[in-house]
């Protein structure tokens, strides 16, 4: 009850010199990081679920915990195109009405917090060289149950998990079944690069929207 008041009533000034008693703000950081650098909209920046907030008995402060990731790393049809995503503002990431993150963003000590958590993980896990391996890991793994269970199936397998990006178009219905296949390199690469240009204030991202994705 107390956070809620806080988030919802405080100044901006109270809000940043509050926040810090109740979040582990590192943790947040690194929580949010992760949910924007995979640009993960089936979560806290759009839906507002798929993420559990709790309290740790150690520190006595709330922490976040994210969870059912199906349609992260870009893969959410629901919210705006595959491309937009792949560009999506790092400063700016939520869609819609969000006041939790936008004011933790605008205090400077999360953002700062924030920024340093998104630099490390381009260094060290968004790389797309080792992302890459690793999906030709798990993709040896997989291929033969896909293989037995239709050619169609494998053919969209081997789409998806392919460094050669498809031509035509990339967004469809999200009710379409044959609707384009998502590719997971093309997007690390393309992200990773993306986010590397914000940080370095060469773009600025895209602000998403609540859109058709045919349109």
């Amino acid at each position: 009850i107390e956070v809620s008041r806080l988030v919802a009533h405080a100044s901006e000034a109270d809000f940043a010199k509050g926040i810090g008693e109740f979040f582990d703000l590192t943790e947040c950081a690194r929580f949010l990081a992760c949910e924007v650098m995979l640009a993960h909209y089936d979560g806290i920046l759009a839906q507002g679920q798929n993420f559990l907030l709790y309290l740790d008995p150690r520190s006595n402060k709330f922490g976040l915990i994210p969870w059912d990731l199906d349609h992260s790393w870009g893969e959410f049809p629901f919210i705006s195109t595959a491309d937009r995503r792949e560009r999506a503002s790092l400063w700016h990431p939520w869609v819609g009405e969000n006041q939790f993150v936008q004011r933790l963003l605008a205090v400077e000590d999360f953002k700062q917090r924030y920024k340093a958590e998104l630099e490390r993980l381009l260094s060290t896990l968004f790389v797309p060289e080792r992302l890459n391996r690793r999906i030709d890991q798990l993709a040896a793994i997989v291929r033969p149950a896909i293989a037995e269970e239709s050619r169609q199936r494998l053919e969209k397998f081997e789409t998806a998990v392919s460094a050669q990006s498809h031509a035509g178009p990339r967004d469809g219905s999200p009710f379409d079944p044959n609707r384009p296949v998502h590719q997971l390199k093309r997007f690390i690469a393309t992200r990773a690069q993306n986010v590397r240009e914000q940080l370095e204030g060469k773009t600025e991202g895209v602000v998403l929207v609540r859109q058709n994705p045919m349109r």
